[in-house]
C-alpha cells in the first residue's frame, strides 16, 4: 500500500499483512451489519433470561407456594450464576474458541429453561433454573469479544455499541412479551408431574426463544478471526477475512488484496487432565493481575461493578419504587417519603398472598423505560464515531449519577420518575466498558478480561439491589447518594482511560483511506 492509501497491486509485499491491516481491507457492510444483529440477538438473549424471574415469580407464587425469601434468592440465581462461572466461560473462551463456547452454553441454556417450565416444586425449579444460568452465563461476555473481533479499528466502537442496544431492547421485548401471555387464562393438566401447565410455563419457555434464533445462525457463522490467527491458525483467519471482503464488497474472495496473514502464534499451550486444566486457567489469568496490564484490570472491573449495581441493582426495585409513587394520594412528596410510609415492605418470612392478577401499568411503564434504554444505546452508537468512549464515559457516568440524587430530592413525582429513568441510563456505558476493553487487553487474555469484569459487575448486581433493598426500608435517602456517587467516582477513574492519540487518529485515517481505496481497486 503507498502512502496515501492506494493498493499497490504491483508491490507483492503488500499481500503479506499482520490481521489489524488485513481487516481494514474487508472494508464496512452488509456482513458486519448482520453480525451485529446476530451478536444483538445473542445479547437480547442474556438480558431476558437475566430479569425474567422478576415477572415469572409473581405468577407463579401460587403454583410453587413461593415466601418472600424464596422469591429473593430466585431472583439472585441468575446474577449467582455468572459470578460462578464466568472465570470459567472466559478461559474456554480463550482457550478453546469464542463460537465454540456460545454454541455450547447456548444450546444447553435453552434447554434447561424449557425443562425447568415442568418444574414441579420450587426446589427443582431453581436448581433447573440455575443450571440454565450457568450456561446463559457462556455468551453474556463472550459475545461482546466476538462482536469487537469481526469489525475492524474504524467502525469497532460503533459496532459494539449497536449490539449493546440490544440489551435495551430486550427490556422492551420482555415486559410486552410477559404482557401477552401472562394474562391469558389455560390451565392443562400435566398428571404424571403433578403439575397444571399455566401461562408462567409458557413464559419461561418464550424467553429462551432468542437464544435458539442465535443458536441457529451462529452455526453459520465462522469463528473469530482473531482468535484464529492468535492461535496460529492464520489459514482459516485469512478464510473468514476474503469471506467479509467478499460479501461488503461483492467481489469474488480470490481479488482480496491480502495472500497470506503475519502469524501471531498461538494462544496458549493444548492443556489435559485437571493439572493442565487448572494450570492454563493460571496462565491465562495472571498476566491480568501483573504490569502492565494489572492496572486496566482493576479500572474495568471497578466501573462494571459501578454500573452493574445501579442499572441492575435499582431495577429489581422499579416495581415497587413505581407502584409508590403511582398510588400514593397524599401531595406531592418525595419518593423515600412516600417508600417509608411503610406499606410497602413487609416483614421477612410473611407469605405472599397468592394473587396472579397482572398490573398492567408495571408492564406499560417498564415497556417505556426499555425504549428509553434503546434510545440511549443507539444515541451513543451513533455519537462514539465522533467523541470517543472515553468522552461519552465521562460525560454520561456523572450525569446519571447526579439524576440519581436528584430523583431522590425532587419533590414532584413526575420529575422523580424521569430523572430515576435517565438514572439507569449509565447502563448504556456497560458496551463501551467492554469496547474499552476489546483495545485495552491484548488478544489472547481479552476474553477471560472482560469475562472477568462482567463477572464483577454481577456481583455488583448482586450487592446493589440487596444493599438498596435494605436501605430503602432503613435510610432510603442514602441509597441514592451512594449509588449515585459511585457512578461519579467511575467517572473519575475513567480518566485514566487512553483517549484518541495522534497515532490512534493516524489509524483510523489509514481505515478509512484504505477503506476507499479497496472500494475502488
Amino acid at each position: 500500500m503507498t502512502a496515501n492509501g492506494k493498493i499497490d497491486k504491483g508491490n507483492k509485499n503488500d499481500s503479506v499483512a499482520t490481521l489489524d491491516e488485513a481487516m481494514l481491507h474487508t472494508g464496512f457492510g452488509i456482513y458486519n451489519i448482520v453480525h451485529m444483529l446476530l451478536s444483538g440477538m445473542i445479547l437480547m438473549g442474556v438480558i431476558v433470561q437475566s430479569l425474567l424471574m422478576g415477572y415469572v415469580m409473581p405468577a407463579a407464587q401460587c403454583d410453587l407456594g413461593l415466601s418472600l425469601q424464596q422469591r429473593g434468592w430466585l431472583a439472585a440465581i441468575p446474577f449467582l450464576a455468572i459470578i460462578l462461572t464466568s472465570y470459567m466461560w472466559g478461559w474456554l473462551a480463550d482457550t478453546r474458541g469464542r463460537r465454540f463456547v456460545m454454541l455450547l452454553s447456548m444450546v444447553l441454556s435453552a434447554f434447561f429453561g424449557i425443562i425447568s417450565s415442568f418444574a414441579p416444586n420450587v426446589l427443582t425449579f431453581g436448581l433447573l433454573s440455575f443450571l440454565a444460568s450457568v450456561f446463559m452465563s457462556g455468551p453474556s461476555a463472550v459475545v461482546y469479544t466476538y462482536l469487537g473481533e469481526f469489525t475492524n479499528l474504524r467502525h469497532r466502537d460503533k459496532m459494539v455499541a449497536f449490539g449493546s442496544s440490544f440489551v435495551g431492547i430486550g427490556t422492551v421485548v420482555l415486559p410486552a412479551v410477559s404482557w401477552l401471555i401472562l394474562p391469558l387464562e389455560f390451565s392443562y393438566p400435566i398428571s404424571f408431574l403433578d403439575i397444571s401447565y399455566r401461562p408462567w410455563r409458557l413464559l419461561v419457555v418464550a424467553c429462551c426463544i432468542p437464544f435458539m434464533i442465535g443458536t441457529i445462525f451462529l452455526i453459520l457463522a465462522p469463528e473469530s478471526p482473531k482468535f484464529l490467527s492468535a492461535s496460529g491458525n492464520s489459514e482459516a483467519a485469512l478464510k473468514v477475512l476474503k469471506r467479509i471482503y467478499s460479501i461488503n464488497n461483492r467481489m469474488p474472495e480470490d481479488t482480496f488484496p491480502v495472500k497470506s496473514l503475519v502469524s501471531e502464534g498461538p494462544s496458549g499451550k493444548s492443556s489435559t487432565g485437571l493439572h493442565g486444566v487448572l494450570v492454563s486457567m493460571r496462565d491465562q489469568t495472571m498476566p491480568l493481575f501483573r504490569a502492565p496490564l494489572l492496572p486496566w484490570t482493576l479500572l474495568a472491573c471497578f466501573v462494571q461493578f459501578g454500573i452493574f449495581a445501579n442499572t441492575n441493582g435499582f431495577y429489581v426495585w422499579f416495581p415497587t419504587i413505581l407502584n409508590s409513587l403511582l398510588t400514593h394520594d397524599g401531595d406531592e412528596s418525595r419518593i423515600c417519603d412516600v417508600l417509608q410510609s411503610g406499606h410497602n415492605f413487609p416483614k421477612n418470612n410473611t407469605e405472599v398472598a397468592c394473587d396472579d392478577t397482572i398490573n398492567v401499568a408495571t408492564f406499560e411503564m417498564s415497556i417505556y423505560i426499555g425504549l428509553v434504554f434503546s434510545s440511549m444505546y443507539i444515541i451513543v452508537g451513533f455519537l462514539v464515531d465522533f467523541v470517543g468512549k472515553k468522552s461519552i464515559l465521562l460525560v454520561l457516568l456523572p450525569s446519571t449519577g447526579l439524576c440519581g440524587i436528584g430523583a431522590h430530592l425532587a419533590s414532584s413525582k413526575k420529575i422523580a420518575v424521569v430523572l430515576f429513568a435517565i438514572f439507569q441510563m449509565c447502563g448504556a456505558c456497560i458496551g463501551l466498558m467492554n469496547a474499552v476493553a476489546v483495545e485495552l487487553f491484548p488478544t489472547k487474555n481479552r476474553a477471560m478480561a472482560i469475562c472477568l469484569s462482567m463477572m464483577m459487575g454481577r456481583v455488583g448486581s448482586m450487592v446493589g439491589s440487596n444493599l438498596i433493598g435494605f436501605f430503602l426500608s432503613t435510610n432510603c435517602g442514602l441509597s441514592f447518594y451512594l449509588f449515585g456517587g459511585v457512578l461519579i467516582i467511575c467517572a473519575l477513574c475513567c480518566f485514566a482511560l487512553p483517549g484518541r492519540s495522534a497515532s490512534d487518529s493516524a489509524r483510523i485515517s489509514k481505515a478509512k483511506k484504505t477503506e476507499q481505496a479497496a472500494e475502488t481497486a
